[in-house]
């Protein structure tokens, strides 16, 4: 007769979700094409800024170290995440040593004082580009959308046509094959330098730039569940929408908001991705994720407009850091009275059980 073997293992349970580590080694994984892009496009200067400001962060890393806080692996790969984070933002401009000295003092500054990657309500990656847009605006790239091109039919269309974007060299091509394949079943056509605009849009920040790169890995991220899609997709919606109808009754124009240009010229795809659900700096329920969400999409809207704003996505971001703040103290309480409620409920069935 067989005796059944039990055996026991160290690891009794499985998550039902990714770790944090996995995830934050798919985030890695997904911001290295846009890396490799600037290779690609031999965009030194941008390189340069973006290895600048992912020293600046590990340094802080190892700085916070030395005064005795054990560290482990996890916390040095979201140390460089938010440095590679910080230079995508950053305009090639900038001098690659204020860019170090910004990147670390900022970040040994915000984990000494409010805390570390989980913990920490304001999101570093955007104080930090914040901070050098207030220090050096002048290095940031101007505002493209004047009133005037606003006021034209297609304003995408116009700033291509003026050379504000430039066009890659199989634009005229793959246009040509999408309008015969594709849009002509709808009875429709785009003209020359939408692709380039959806490809590279040549902008001095990298995360403005490599747009089909961002919604690619979006698509990736979100069907693995690294990225919850409830705040960027709530988010994007808002501010669709906002743009679609309420900028001509702002701008005094005819027609309908250029979602095309909103979308794909103030790095709006890339901040909703990476840097809109930082760690730390979201609610947790499922109400106060959707009103951060919708407040997030309306904000934008007045910050940064219908598009080529050069730092408002990240001030968007960290203005809702400072509401958020509200939204969670707002959960807090209301987690809190319902507790009360469940537990007052059960001691007075348990009275009502003694006294009968």
């Amino acid at each position: 007769m067989m005796k059944n073997k039990i055996q026991i293992t160290l690891h009794p349970f499985s998550y039902l979700e990714s770790s944090d580590w996995v995830n934050s080694l798919f985030v890695l994984f997904f911001l290295l094409p846009q890396i490799g892009m600037l290779f690609l496009t031999k965009s030194w200067f941008s390189l340069q800024v973006v290895l600048a400001a992912a020293a600046g962060s590990v340094c802080a890393e190892f700085f916070e170290k030395l005064y005795g806080k054990e560290k482990d692996s996890y916390s040095l790969v979201c140390s460089l995440i938010q440095g590679i984070l910080t230079g995508l933002f950053l305009p090639s401009a900038l001098p690659v040593y204020a860019v170090f000295l910004t990147v670390f003092f900022v970040t040994a500054c915000v984990r000494y004082f409010i805390g570390g990657f989980s913990d920490c309500w304001v999101n570093i990656p955007c104080l930090c580009v914040c901070l050098c847009w207030i220090l050096q605006t002048a290095l940031f790239p101007q505002w493209q959308l004047t009133h005037e091109v606003i006021l034209a039919r297609n304003p995408a269309l116009q700033l291509i046509q003026n050379g504000s974007f430039p066009m890659v060299s199989l634009d005229t091509r793959i246009t040509a094959f999408l309008n015969k394949t594709v849009f002509s079943f709808f009875g429709v056509s785009i003209p020359d330098g939408y692709v380039s605009l959806f490809w590279d849009t040549g902008s001095l920040i990298p995360a403005f730039r490599f747009n089909f790169i961002t919604l690619v890995s979006s698509i990736v991220l979100i069907s693995l569940n690294v990225v919850k899609s409830m705040i960027p997709g709530i988010f994007l919606l808002t501010y669709g929408l906002l743009v679609f109808f309420a900028c001509p009754y702002f701008y005094a124009s005819s027609g309908h908001g250029d979602l095309l240009l909103a979308f794909c010229t103030s790095g709006l795809l890339f901040s909703a991705l990476f840097l809109l659900q930082y760690a730390g700096t979201v609610p947790l329920t499922v109400w106060g994720k959707g009103i951060y969400g919708f407040i997030s999409g309306v904000t934008a809207f007045f910050v940064i407009g219908a598009g080529t704003s050069p730092a408002g996505a990240v001030f968007t971001i960290l203005l809702m850091n400072i509401f958020s703040l509200f939204i969670q103290h707002f959960e807090h309480h209301c987690e809190l009275r319902k507790v009360n409620k469940v537990l007052l409920e059960r001691v007075r069935e348990l009275e009502a059980g003694t006294n009968a």
